[in-house]
């Protein structure tokens, strides 16, 4: 069988990928294809439940009709991280730690408590030793990554959509890991999501509105931008946390940011693009985004914000439009739907 793009990437480049869903025909699959870990989230946990629930139903069944609506959902998303992380554990095993892990996505209706994310952060720890822990970059999050970073528990920090929010939760994440190691606490690693795709969505819409007819080239290449200039700048500093380009939506945002020290998170659906494109294997983190296309790009405010080191302040980030645009989408599609699903409880969450 000849050489794919991921065989390269894995042999040739420092670049690892993550599949990026929590069902287990797709696990399998994308570790055939040597997935280095697995992205699991509330949208993707019941996504799972819906496209495999002959798989589910006997564990579903087993969870008490007792438990609260949070709870409830918690515990809908512990089967389907648990099972990731059980096929990834010979990963985590044999890489000492540095890959392996399923993702564990905190309650996004609790991205501005810090008390609440780290008390669930804990428990999720608990649950086995390769679940990381994916929480929002919003002030509070970046709070609990160097709390936890300090106790030895990997993270995973997400809706993350700005080089500014990268930065923040990269020296939290410097800060924690010193205490750990200060502590003999055993270092856990971090990684710090780049949302290429839904940066994308978010801006194509801005610019719509601001009636700045750009065309589909340079609206794809601003996830990209961002990434880039995050990565450029964790080299440039030595921060320990590592990117992982997220989102995304072709193929190009994977060749684009391919050859680096990052981590894809990437769905069967591009996966498959990327395969069936079969890219020529060279690295291109390096290389700038076009200046016309920057500069088109730099006509958006929104852009400019996600872009430039130190557009937005840690108080900022949950206010930012496409945050709130995903913690809404996470919640809506995925955590509320955990709360009730197989419940014979009736929420009044939208009532």
């Amino acid at each position: 069988m000849s050489e794919n793009y991921f065989d390269w990437l894995q042999r040739e480049t420092p670049t690892r990928w993550w599949h990026d869903s929590g069902n287990p025909d797709e696990i399998a699959l994308a570790l055939q294809r040597h997935a280095m870990g697995v992205t699991t989230n509330p949208v993707l946990t019941y996504r799972t439940f819906n496209m495999q629930p002959e798989f589910w139903a006997d564990k579903v069944a087993q969870i008490s009709q007792d438990l609260d609506f949070e709870e409830r959902a918690e515990a809908l998303l512990k089967l389907v991280a648990t099972y990731a992380a059980e096929q990834v554990r010979p990963i985590y095993e044999a890489t000492n730690g540095e890959h392996g892990y399923a993702l564990g996505q905190l309650n996004p209706g609790r991205a501005g408590d810090f008390e609440g994310m780290l008390a669930q952060a804990r428990r999720y720890h608990s649950w086995a030793p390769n679940i990381a822990i994916k929480l929002p970059a919003t002030r509070s999050g970046i709070e609990v990554v160097e709390q936890i970073a300090a106790e030895g528990i990997p993270i995973c920090a997400t809706l993350n959509v700005s080089t500014s929010q990268a930065i923040a939760v990269a020296e939290a994440y410097e800060r924690g890991r010193q205490k750990a190691i200060d502590n003999g606490v055993k270092v856990a690693p971090c990684i710090a999501v780049q949302q290429v795709g839904r940066i994308d969505d978010y801006l194509r819409d801005v610019a719509m509105d601001m009636k700045l007819g750009l065309d589909e080239r340079v609206i794809k290449s601003a996830g990209i931008a961002v990434a880039k200039r995050s990565y450029q700048i964790f080299q440039e500093k030595g921060y320990h946390a590592v990117i992982m380009p997220a989102g995304c939506r072709g193929s190009h945002h994977v060749t684009a940011l391919a050859g680096g020290k990052v981590i894809f998170s990437i769905t069967t659906r591009v996966q498959e693009m990327v395969l069936a494109d079969d890219p020529e294997r060279v690295p291109h983190i390096d290389e700038p985004v076009a200046a016309d296309i920057m500069e088109k790009l730099m006509q958006i405010p929104e852009f400019v914000r996600a872009y430039e080191p130190g557009a937005m302040k840690p108080a900022e980030f949950i206010t930012f439009g496409v945050m709130q645009k995903l913690l809404s989408q996470f919640m809506e599609t995925g955590w509320a739907p955990l709360e009730t699903y197989k419940s014979n409880k009736v929420s009044g969450r939208w009532i």
